[in-house]
């Protein structure tokens, strides 16, 4: 839930180390990987908050409260299935390894001045020319007032920190960096292929159902980034009925004519990030932060074999029978 609120990094990186500490007698990897596949993608499907395709389709004109109006009903089976499928992983794996562990039965809550830091950032998100006309455009600069904002909050945030609770936190940048460089190398060489699959898609359109879209998605998703895939396929669905993702009118008129591609496309972009390390921003970021704490993680690709093509696949599955199959 709190993915929806501060969205699927924010909540990674607040709840990965307490969850950690406070299973820290029988922590396994699978702790791990289910947390990455429900909070870290899964979980933020609900709001434009919680997962950056669904911002930007906010941004481009899909209303606000689209998502969990139109959402929530698939948003709700799929989570569940996956916790009961970590239900079954964990209840043949109660082994406490506690060697005279002790808990002290507290819950303490350090750093409220955050809060506000946090409320400033989440307002701050709507602060956007596309949104409110008064906000200044500071084209051609590659960032807004928003971002100014976030940024200036962040400094602020780190700097009057309180020590003590970053070494507790066990908080450093190295996970950042790691993500950064990963995903700065993925935006590089994924926009060639991006092209290709938008222009394909608006030429074949007419051919293409909500299935399609789904799986389409959703398998791009799970290796390239989420959010370009999400417009590309946006713009080739809107494409279908002559509208361009471009015109803010046209998405909202899109919203109208026939909003089952639109949930097909967000609910894939989201739950489908979750199949791989890079298929979303925090994945690879509880990764990192799990194997500092000790954890030895999954490889790639044993991730994928081990875990996500066992689990995810088959209840990706049911979603696309239950609610996408034949239409469109």
């Amino acid at each position: 839930m709190i993915s929806n609120v501060i969205g699927t990094t924010g909540a990674s990186m607040l709840l990965i180390r307490p969850y950690i500490k406070m299973n820290r007698n029988r922590i396994k990897p699978y702790h791990i990987i289910f947390f990455i596949f429900i909070v870290s993608n899964v979980g933020g499907a609900l709001t434009p908050i919680g997962d950056p395709p669904l911002f930007l389709g906010f941004l481009s004109g899909v209303p606000f409260f689209w998502v969990i109006k139109n959402v929530w009903y698939i948003w709700l089976p799929a989570l569940l299935l996956i916790l009961f499928a970590f239900y079954l992983f964990d209840l043949n794996n109660k082994k406490d390894t506690s060697k005279g562990i002790e808990y002290s039965g507290k819950i303490q809550f350090k750093g409220y001045k955050n809060l506000i830091y946090l409320a400033v950032i989440i307002i701050s998100v709507f602060i956007d020319p596309v949104i409110f006309s008064w906000v200044p455009n500071l084209s051609p600069l590659p960032f807004g007032i928003r971002e100014i904002i976030m940024f200036a909050v962040v400094f602020l945030s780190y700097k009057t920190a309180d020590k003590e609770i970053l070494k507790d936190n066990e908080f450093d940048f190295e996970p950042i960096k790691e993500v950064a460089y990963l995903f700065i190398g993925i935006f590089a060489t994924m926009i060639p292929a991006l092209q290709l699959i938008a222009y394909e898609a608006r030429t074949i359109g007419d051919k293409l159902n909500a299935g399609v879209f789904y799986w389409a998605t959703g398998s791009l998703s799970a290796i390239l980034d989420n959010t370009p895939t999400y417009m590309n396929f946006l713009s080739a669905a809107m494409g279908k009925y002559g509208l361009d993702v471009a015109v803010k009118t046209h998405v909202q008129q899109f919203v109208l004519v026939d909003d089952i591609y639109l949930k097909a496309i967000s609910v894939a972009a989201v739950f489908f990030g979750s199949l791989t390390y890079i298929g979303n921003g925090p994945n690879f970021m509880v990764k990192s932060i799990s194997e500092r704490s000790g954890i030895e993680m999954p490889s790639f690709f044993t991730y994928i074999v081990k875990y996500s093509l066992i689990i995810l696949v088959p209840i990706f599955t049911v979603i696309w029978l239950l609610f996408f199959y034949g239409k469109g």
